[in-house]
């Protein structure tokens, strides 16, 4: 089976910019934007081909979704397609294995089968696990600084906007509420608070955190028997003892 043949049945008239399309859709709205393993097919094998290091970079971050929604990596499906001699199977071999150290770099969960694949493709491609860029065939070079920019944001560790947007103003009931919120909360529990707010990014770690406790604690003092309770103790206690 030839390139072409072996890509008909995915390539649109614009693949790379419906690929783009649906990688953004996902990015934006990744926590709940449903996403199948053909379309992470077409997103990787769209960003292996492209001319942009800025888009390429982000291999790592859709490897990252697919970590996040248990979406194994299938070797056959993004490699078998192709010829080794092809120049899209040497750039998506070259973004995986030097994806893959990152992972491991940084201390992320890879999605499955990353570590087996990048195990295979160590004897052609060792000398990037220590390089700045990786020039792609036919393509940009691609600074692995931003590769990892990219990974990182994606998986949930730190969240570094591709564009830096406009800062928001915090809601004035948060700040007028600032200093009870400091009686009741930890720090670290008053930040999660704000950026729930304001409609902030929240890490994987910070999510299940805030679930698991602060949310519980909002609930128990929005319950209108806790704040009966308050109430009366607060009253009872400027009173005088008898």
């Amino acid at each position: 089976m030839n390139e072409d043949e072996a890509s008909s049945a995915v390539v649109a008239k614009d693949p790379l910019q419906d690929a783009l399309h649906l990688l953004n859709s996902i990015l934006k709205l990744s926590d709940q934007r449903k996403v199948s393993e053909p379309q992470i097919m077409i997103i990787l094998d769209a960003l292996a081909g492209a001319q942009e290091p800025a888009l390429v970079s982000r291999f790592p971050a859709v490897l990252a979704i697919c970590g996040r929604r248990g979406i194994e990596l299938s070797s056959s499906n993004l490699l078998g397609r192709y010829w080794e001699s092809s120049p899209k199977r040497q750039n998506l071999e070259k973004l995986l294995f030097v994806s893959a150290e990152l992972f491991r770099r940084e201390n992320i969960a890879a999605p499955g089968h990353l570590g087996q694949i990048a195990e295979s493709l160590k004897n052609r491609h060792a000398g990037l696990a220590t390089a700045d860029y990786v020039q792609l065939a036919g393509g940009p070079r691609v600074a692995v600084a931003d590769m990892r920019a990219a990974l990182k944001q994606f998986a949930g560790d730190v969240t570094p906007p591709l564009k830096a947007p406009a800062a928001k103003a915090r809601p004035s009931g948060a700040v007028h509420h600032g200093a009870q919120l400091d009686l009741l909360f930890s720090k670290k529990q008053k930040e999660l608070v704000f950026k729930k707010l304001e409609g902030q990014h929240l890490t994987k770690t910070e999510r299940e955190y805030y679930s698991r406790v602060v949310k519980k604690k909002l609930a128990a003092i929005a319950a209108p028997e806790m704040q009966d309770l308050a109430i009366a103790l607060t009253q009872a206690g400027s009173r005088k003892d008898p």
